[in-house]
């Protein structure tokens, strides 16, 4: 095998694990007999170095498979959730690799469905005796904050991040962040969550939501690396003015999801809206239409509704909600409180939001309420209970009667069909 050779396949022969860049290097020095370390003189055997990249190979496949992916960020916070069977299958890996003196960025899952981009990035540091952390952690806060070891009803290591750096020899720390920027709409709104791997890879989980459905974005992915002043100083924080930017251009394509179901001329496929508007007197608004989007890993729900009697729907204090039950259960209050056993499945998406469509006005009259429902709570039929978010209480529940949409439906927006 030739050098050349050796190096191709070094670099690409990885059966599905990709190794570090660092390591690759350093397999390709030894081979070459340049290793750094003055005890090395001669070069390996071609046999050897194969020997040795599968070692590494090896090794980088139990950090990959030890690391959390994005369904694994979102169980840990998303209660009563539905994940489909082939959520993972409208999941990109791989998707590009960023670096600098101090990490290797690595894109490793991206997920896009038109609306909503969900992406897990390790942040490899380059050095040893480094440690990376969240950008809003300080080295007061709990060590297991970062590594999310909790043990309920049992033992927890309790000591400081601080502590377990000074006790395992950390000399550098540094503060990581990756935000999204959305070519026409700026920063994006949005979550985020990490967590810290044993082989000391931060892996970042984000989910951003977009202010329209696109096919196809564009997006700016920018990874921040903070640096705290050394010596370590138990109350220092992160240096944001000298931070170190690590910038890549991605062009998002939305995922699709299969149907089995016929569509007629003029209909669109996987969307489906109310037949009719309905009233809900005792709080005061019409809702004028509910649309059900159906995406890969779960389903979109939008109720645009219209204040129609604005003394009974101040009495809600502007905290009006709809939740999804049960049609089955629809005229049926559980005598013990538990509404939320009525409620269906949510989507993964987590939680929606409620904005005025009109706000403008001083006093706005017509609003749109957003939220996901899991994928296997795709029904004919929905049955909607207005509430107080805050207060709790529970006022009427009306069913809805759902057709597919048309573009008409979609040119219209939430106006009477």
């Amino acid at each position: 095998m030739t050098r050349n050779e050796l190096t191709e396949r070094l670099r690409t022969e990885t059966d599905g694990v990709h190794a570090a860049p660092m390591l690759v290097q350093r397999t390709l020095r030894a081979a070459y007999g340049k290793e750094e370390k003055p005890v090395m003189k001669k070069k390996i055997a071609w046999a050897a170095a194969m020997a040795l990249l599968a070692v590494m190979l090896c090794a980088a496949a139990i950090a990959a498979a030890n690391r959390w992916g994005m369904l694994d960020f979102i169980d840990r916070y998303a209660v009563d959730h539905y994940i489909p069977e082939d959520a993972q299958d409208y999941v990109v890996t791989d998707v590009a690799v960023l670096e600098n003196e101090w990490v290797t960025v690595s894109i490793r899952e991206l997920f896009y469905d038109g609306r909503t981009s969900r992406m897990t990035v390790d942040v490899t540091p380059k050095e040893e005796h480094v440690l990376l952390m969240g950008e809003d952690v300080y080295l007061s806060d709990l060590f297991i904050n970062l590594t999310h070891e909790y043990v309920m009803d049992g033992e927890n290591d309790m000591r400081t991040i601080y502590q377990v750096m000074q006790a395992e020899g950390y000399k550098k720390a540094y503060a990581a962040d990756v935000c999204i920027a959305d070519a026409q709409q700026g920063i994006t709104g949005g979550s985020m969550d990490y967590i810290l791997g044993e082989d000391g890879t931060l892996t970042i989980f984000r989910q951003d939501e977009y202010a329209d459905d696109q096919p196809q974005r564009e997006v700016t992915l920018q990874a921040m690396l903070m640096p705290y002043d050394t010596p370590l100083d138990p109350t220092g924080y992160a240096d944001y003015d000298r931070r170190e930017t690590l910038e890549t251009t991605l062009t998002l394509t939305a995922s699709v999801s299969p149907t089995d179901t016929p569509v007629l001329d003029g209909e669109i496929p996987n969307v489906f809206v109310s037949r009719e508007p309905v009233e809900y007197p005792g709080v005061g608004v019409r809702v004028d239409r509910l649309t059900i989007e159906v995406k890969p890993q779960d389903i979109y729900a939008i109720i645009d509704y219209t204040v129609t009697d604005m003394e009974s729907y101040t009495k809600t204090d502007h905290s009006l909600w709809f939740e999804f039950i049960d049609p089955e259960l629809a005229d049926q209050l559980p005598a013990d409180g538990q509404y939320a056993q009525q409620r269906l499945t949510s989507g993964l998406s987590g939680g929606g939001m409620v904005m005025p469509l009109d706000d403008e006005q001083s006093e706005p009259t017509m609003y749109r309420q957003t939220e996901t429902l899991g994928k296997n709570e795709l029904h004919d039929v929905y049955a909607l209970r207005a509430f107080n978010c805050w207060e709790k209480d529970r006022f009427e529940t009306h069913t809805f009667e759902m057709r597919p949409a048309t573009a008409e439906d979609m040119e219209t927006g939430g106006e009477s069909s």
